[in-house]
């Protein structure tokens, strides 16, 4: 097992490497039409306000308190039907710049192994590093947030835990399209779904892919600590067909993978194609097809999806981003047996919908998802509900809060002989308070409770129960470097 760990600790410095590779063939471009000199400020808004130096957990970089910014923030482009999640858009930089930062943490652990009906407190130091950056050069936008580190438990019971996350968007303008590559990658030490990062800082930084439901394997269910891995990887084409309206058409693949445990390894590949209509400046409605293919390693099952929506979009730009999306779900489920085979379909309804909304100090986040999952490496399918939901609040200017919460539940599929309708609950909640201790350097106090039950008993290691609990408290000090043009 060290091997392993050691394995994919190198294969995340390997990624890194490969980014910031990349990233290098793209600066000479930007070298010639950017050459900051050293005492050049950090990057600017359309405003002239600088990027915040140090991003407490929760609160948007763009808040309207830390300097004049009237003008706002540049408008979201995109497209309703697209993989990601509409946004709030975000500060206009024209220029290229990378961000390092450090983040030391010790955290309080009432059940580190997340085993049913016990409670055995342990403690965890955790170190972690990672880079935001930016780049810009002609009609390319390049942004990469990359974080690695180590948990370590003074439990010798318990295995030591790596983190690598690496989120990268690259985006190609042509005239009348846009071609965006994104890739969300993890390497954990337990489920994604409400994991709160090392000390409860979250993860990687500042940068996100922002795909949303069905382009992501979800891990909605509490399984024990062990590592996992997972990579979802999506292409998309926007073409602008009209003033109003555009074409977009994306595929991709989602796979998870558990090294530490018997659960079921997962893959999805993924397509998509919808119409966007631009309504007004501010609403937009989509139509969109979706299918996503799901198949099992080492286990003889396999689920298409079809899926047709109908969606909604409000946007105002740096205060409100609202969209919605509802339409039938048929899956068919495919069992072979022997030399012969089963298939079964059925029809189910689905829904999708995200809420951004931002005023002064205030900041507020929900999102709700309803249709047919993999079932998070336990179950064998599964109709999952997942709702999340954040909101940050700038007390003062050096002290900012926040709190977050999440729900997902999992009703197993009964499918040809794979007969399974347990069902999982959990829920988690979390609140954290960040202090700026100078323009680079901050303190995180934060806490979180995990809480799971079923129908039936679940095992988690060499316990079993209906129901597990789980409090963490962490004491963090991060050091956000300013951001450094290139």
């Amino acid at each position: 097992m060290r091997r392993l760990h050691e394995h994919w600790r190198a294969t995340g410095l390997t990624i890194l490497a490969l980014a910031l590779g990349l990233l290098g063939l793209r600066v000479p471009a930007a070298g010639a039409q950017q050459q900051p000199q050293p005492d050049q400020p950090p990057p600017q808004n359309q405003s002239g306000a600088p990027i915040p130096a140090y991003h407490a957990p929760l609160l948007s970089a763009d808040d309207s308190d830390t300097e004049d910014n009237s003008q706002g923030p540049s408008p979201d482009t995109r497209p309703l039907a697209g993989m990601q999640n509409i946004a709030l858009g975000g500060l206009e930089t024209h220029r290229s710049y990378w961000q390092p930062r450090i983040d030391v943490s010790a955290s309080g652990d009432s059940n580190p192994g997340q085993n049913a009906a016990t409670t055995n407190w342990a403690t965890w130091t955790s170190f972690a590093g990672g880079v935001d950056v930016q780049h810009i050069a002609g009609g390319s936008e390049l942004t990469l947030g990359y974080t690695g580190g180590f948990m370590y438990s003074n439990d010798r019971a318990r295995a030591n835990g790596v983190v690598q996350q690496l989120n990268f968007v690259d985006k190609f303008m042509f005239r009348r399209a846009t071609v965006t590559l994104l890739d969300q990658f993890s390497y954990l030490p337990e489920q994604s779904f409400g994991f709160g990062g090392l000390g409860g800082v979250p993860l990687p930084g500042g940068m996100s892919t922002g795909l949303g439901p069905g382009a992501v394997s979800g891990q909605t269910i509490l399984a024990g600590q062990g590592q996992n891995l997972m990579n979802s990887y999506v292409a998309q084409v926007d073409l602008s067909l009209t003033p109003r309206s555009s074409l977009t058409i994306a595929g991709g693949n989602s796979v998870l993978h558990y090294f530490d445990s018997g659960l079921l390894d997962t893959m999805d590949v993924i397509g998509r194609v919808g119409y966007n209509y631009q309504l007004s400046r501010k609403n937009t409605i989509a139509v969109l097809y979706n299918f996503q293919g799901i198949r099992y390693s080492g286990f003889q099952q396999s689920i298409n999806i079809h899926t047709a929506q109908v969606s909604y979009g409000r946007r105002i730009t740096g205060r409100l981003a609202f969209q919605i999306a509802s339409g039938p779900e048929v899956a068919t489920f495919h069992t072979p047996i022997s030399s012969a085979a089963t298939s079964s379909t059925q029809v189910y309804w689905s829904l999708n919908t995200a809420l951004q909304y931002q005023q002064q100090r205030n900041s507020f986040g929900l999102n709700y998802s309803h249709g047919v999952s993999g079932g998070a490496g336990v179950l064998a399918g599964s109709i999952t509900d997942t709702a999340s939901g954040s909101a940050a609040r700038r007390m003062s200017r050096t002290f900012t809060s926040g709190i977050t919460a999440g729900y997902s539940r999992n009703n197993g599929l009964t499918t040809g002989t794979i007969p399974s309708n347990q069902s999982y609950s959990y829920w988690f909640t979390g609140a954290t308070l960040s202090h700026p201790l100078g323009r680079t350097l901050g303190v995180t106090l934060s806490y979180q409770m995990q809480y799971q039950d079923s129908n039936a008993s679940f095992c988690i290691g060499p316990t079993c129960g209906t129901s597990l609990m789980r409090h963490t408290i962490s004491l963090g000090l991060g050091w956000h470097e300013r951001p450094r043009l290139f």
